[in-house]
């Protein structure tokens, strides 16, 4: 495991969500220095609520530390963040590169004050490139989390800068077979990236449910996280009309537009919940569903929440994704939309004491703790190879 180094992080917004980056992060923080550097943006900026929003934020988090090494976010884990002033228009050649100096320089001089010496890069944003080799590292690791290509409105050069990036560094950890495939490391290493829960935190209890859900009645069927484009909306609506008997409870922001949920009085939207409450709200759930429509991104994918609602107990139903495939019989996965609405009658009476049992105890090999090791004894194994060869 690495212990007392120092850790280059460029990851998204440190605290905005329960990211895969931030779980491995907070891990590897208990042991080691973290400069963490927040969101790069990896699409092109619209005139929406959302955009406006998420400019005011990250313009916060900028001028929070902008000024001076002094003003620095530190925070409880051993983690300074870092927030630099980015325009986002990546497709522009000279402002890609004005934007990475500007990185780049911000970098250097927080690593003085810090004297944060001889650093291990680890990247979670594909469109870094330029900076691989030019801050004194020691090594450097691409975690690739998601085509990112595929998402509305990406960068039109971030495939080729992504693939710049995989040229560069010496080892690729990718959370699918399929990302493994086209995200190759040519002179490195490329390994699978199983994605994690924090089973300390998904635990079942009935002893600190949220009281605004405690009254719903059983079954429940359950959704948390975002929902967006790649959420079937139709295929939850037409689950909660075919069981009218069943509550269907909707957990998370949304980017799409939800009026189909009217359609059905079963369907009880609840909005977004803090992920340290999360909890107390999805122990209602008897069965937790995955409905993503399926897609090259979606393919792609590797959910998080499949292993959070299986460390709860609950029975999962999903629809056909290769990485969710790979964990039955602890997961229901349909192929068609029939299959599916078909499965939640079936996973509602798979939920013995000793099935939920089970599925917790086939999550707990999937903890942070043991996915964070296992990248950073990867990590050290490249870092004697590489010392060996400059000794030779």
């Amino acid at each position: 495991m690495l212990n007392e180094r120092n850790i280059l992080f460029f990851g998204d917004d440190w605290g905005r969500y329960p990211s895969t980056t931030q779980h491995i992060g907070k891990v590897l923080a208990e042991s080691n220095r973290l400069l963490w550097v927040g969101s790069m943006g990896l699409r092109k900026p619209e005139i929406s609520f959302y955009d406006v929003k998420r400019i005011w934020e990250k313009g916060k988090r900028i001028l929070v530390g902008a000024d001076a090494v002094s003003t620095e976010k530190k925070t409880s884990q051993n983690v300074t963040e870092i927030y630099p002033f980015i325009i986002p228009f990546h497709d522009n050649a000279l402002m890609y590169s004005f934007n990475m100096r500007m990185i780049r320089n911000k970098v250097k001089a927080i690593m003085r004050s810090l004297d944060f010496r001889d650093p291990i890069i680890i990247t979670s944003s594909p469109i870094m490139h330029e900076l691989i080799g030019t801050l004194n590292e020691t090594s450097s690791h691409y975690l690739c989390l998601d085509d990112f290509t595929l998402f509305d409105g990406a960068f039109d050069t971030l495939g080729e800068k992504e693939q710049l990036l995989v040229s560069k560094v010496d080892s690729c950890f990718s959370i699918s077979e399929g990302l493994m495939e086209t995200r190759r490391v040519k002179n490195g290493h490329n390994y699978f990236l199983p994605q994690g829960v924090n089973t300390a935190h998904f635990v079942p209890s009935d002893s600190d449910i949220d009281p605004s859900v405690r009254a719903i009645p059983h079954p429940v069927i359950g959704f948390f996280g975002i929902i967006t484009t790649w959420v079937d909306v139709e295929l939850i609506v037409a689950c909660a009309k075919t069981y009218p008997e069943y509550q269907f409870v909707i957990l998370g922001k949304t980017t799409v537009d939800l009026a189909l949920f009217s359609e059905a009085p079963n369907i009880r939207y609840l909005g977004p919940v803090p992920f340290e409450r999360l909890p107390q709200y999805a122990r209602i759930f008897d069965v937790g569903i995955i409905p993503f429509i399926i897609n090259d991104l979606t393919i792609a994918c590797n959910p998080l929440k499949l292993l959070e609602y299986l460390s709860l107990g609950i029975s999962v139903v999903s629809t056909n994704m290769p990485e969710v495939k790979k964990m039955e019989p602890n997961v229901i996965v349909a192929d068609t939309k029939e299959q599916f609405i078909a499965s939640i009658r079936t996973a509602v009476s798979q939920n013995s004491e000793k099935e939920r049992s089970e599925r917790r105890t086939f999550a707990e090999q999937y903890s942070w703790q043991s996915i964070a090791e296992n990248i950073s004894n990867k990590i050290l194994n490249i870092e004697h190879e590489k010392a060996d060869v400059k000794i030779s």
